[in-house]
């Protein structure tokens, strides 16, 4: 039995998808930005003073996810004729709320192995120590989903007929 072309165009588009995805959230992942602190007596951190760590890993989480949901609508609008159509609107937004997920997932561990302390029974005062807090997008999960149907719709817009049809007045 021969799989529809259209289920393998859109199980190509979700692979695809969550591949890059994935890569540029490992990479997303080696470059946030992390508290360093020192370890004092007790156990305790002296955390140094820095910008918004929380603020800029949301910030740029919302970025790249948006970013990347637009390239690759547009890629599938301009790639595949053939599948252009509500049903691709609805399943390109799906595949980047999904993607939007490994992104973070991905780069919550890469940030972890980068940033990982080891054991704490081995480090002593003085240390210096860095950590990623963690990140919980919140309303900034809707906004890959949303520049994807965007970017798909405002190509749908502006794309011309290829056949224009006979006007009323002819």
């Amino acid at each position: 039995m021969a799989i529809p072309r259209s289920v393998g165009t859109a199980a190509g588009i979700a692979a695809v998808s969550l591949l890059v995805y994935s890569a540029v959230g490992a990479l997303w992942g080696l470059l946030r930005p992390a508290y360093t602190g020192t370890l004092e007596e007790g156990g305790q951190v002296l955390i140094d003073a820095a910008a918004n760590i929380e603020f800029t890993s949301f910030g740029s989480f919302v970025a790249a996810t948006g970013l990347l949901a637009v390239v690759v609508s547009l890629c599938v609008y301009v790639l595949s004729p053939a599948t252009r159509g509500p049903v691709m609107l609805w399943w390109l937004m799906a595949v980047a709320a999904v993607s939007a997920f490994a992104f973070l997932e991905v780069g919550t561990v890469t940030a972890g192995l980068l940033h990982d302390v080891g054991d704490p029974h081995q480090l002593s005062e003085g240390d210096r120590v860095s950590m990623v807090p963690g990140l919980s997008p919140g309303v900034g999960w809707l906004v890959a989903p949303f520049l994807a149907a965007l970017a798909y719709w405002c190509s749908a817009l502006v794309t011309p007929e290829t056949e224009p049809g006979q006007l009323p007045i002819q």
